[in-house]
């Protein structure tokens, strides 16, 4: 006789023969260590009449326990926020290739790479090697270290024609603004990646196999908050916050009426690039207003920025409060972090 409600299977939901084939045996075996170690010191502690160390040994047993007990219920707390965030973030991220779609938390994050890292860093990638390349950049800068003499006294310098000296240290701002953009893009995408294959395969069961022991209980509390907050909380709030994100109803629900949104935040900065790129290809830089592009670089640089920054900033309040619920302490890591920013 079957009993769904007594089935592993059941209790563990759809992804129940993913976590009897990699949390569970994480689990039993932090807990086994763990009872063997203290098992070893209650027994030596009874023998040499040590009843300190007897109570502290039957604590740390009960830890362990109660360690077993969370991660066999984080389990399933983290097959049902899958599923949660699946839904809260069903829908589709503008891309330059045609909308993607998000119904999952791995989809998230690979959307989050490619659609809003790796497009803008081609993009900056292609308007910087344009910029520098161009044959008007080449006879820009010639003409402005050019340097006409007589009998050793100088009677022309390219530096002293205003515009070519303004028009060449705007490119030299462009092409700084654009280096630091893409090493900023590069190191997102590889966080991204990073997080996306380490923070559930690692740090959470190495966070429950340190939090069974007492000195690394603090750690492994902390290991398993990162890992719920970046993997969790991290891609919903950034998909979430995007304005190119749109949201798609269930099927069950009546379909929304359409309606055409404008945004002026990110979008913006992609806007600015494929102006940029479309304009230096066609006819060099020269239908370009160099006072302009310097003037909305800075906004491009700050939207760019700032989202990131703003999604990680509300996923390390989630972090901080779950690894306290976990027992361990955040103010280290929150105060690098900031230190850091």
């Amino acid at each position: 006789m079957n009993l769904p409600l007594l089935s592993i299977y059941s209790f563990y939901g759809e992804h129940g023969a993913a976590w009897i084939g990699t949390w569970l045996p994480l689990t039993i075996l932090a807990v086994i260590i763990v009872f063997l170690f203290y098992n070893a010191v209650l027994l030596l502690a009874r023998a040499f009449g040590m009843k300190e160390i007897e109570r502290e040994a039957k604590s740390e047993m009960f830890q362990a326990a109660a360690t077993a007990l969370i991660a066999i219920f984080l389990i399933v707390l983290v097959d049902g926020v899958m599923t949660f965030a699946g839904n809260l973030i069903y829908g589709e991220l503008s891309c330059g290739g045609g909308p993607m779609t998000i119904d999952s938390l791995d989809n998230a994050i690979e959307a989050i790479r490619i659609c809003r890292i790796q497009e803008k860093a081609a993009q900056i990638a292609d308007v910087q090697k344009t910029l520098t390349t161009g044959s008007e950049t080449w006879g820009l800068f010639t003409l402005l270290n050019l340097d006409i003499s007589v009998i050793g006294l100088t009677i022309f310098k390219g530096g002293w024609l205003s515009n070519v000296y303004q028009d060449a240290e705007s490119r030299r701002i462009i092409n700084n603004l654009a280096t630091t953009l893409l090493v900023s893009l590069n190191a997102q995408s590889f966080l991204l990646l990073y997080i996306k294959a380490n923070m559930l395969n690692i740090f959470l069961p190495l966070g429950l196999l340190l939090r069974s022991f007492k000195f690394t209980r603090g750690v492994g509390a902390l290991f398993m908050s990162v890992a719920i907050g970046l993997y969790f909380i991290f891609p919903v709030v950034f998909v979430l916050l995007d304005p190119g994100f749109v949201a798609m109803p269930l099927p069950e629900s009546p379909p929304p009426t359409p309606q055409q949104y404008c945004y002026p935040t990110m979008s913006f900065a992609t806007t600015i690039f494929s102006t940029m790129q479309t304009s230096g290809a066609a006819t060099g830089m020269s239908a370009l207003s160099m006072a302009n592009l310097a003037s909305d670089l800075s906004k491009t640089y700050v939207s760019l920025i700032i989202h990131p920054l703003v999604s990680l900033f509300i996923t390390l309040v989630f972090i901080r409060y779950i690894a306290s619920v976990l027992g361990g302490d955040t103010y280290e890591l929150v105060k690098m972090v900031t230190k850091v920013i």
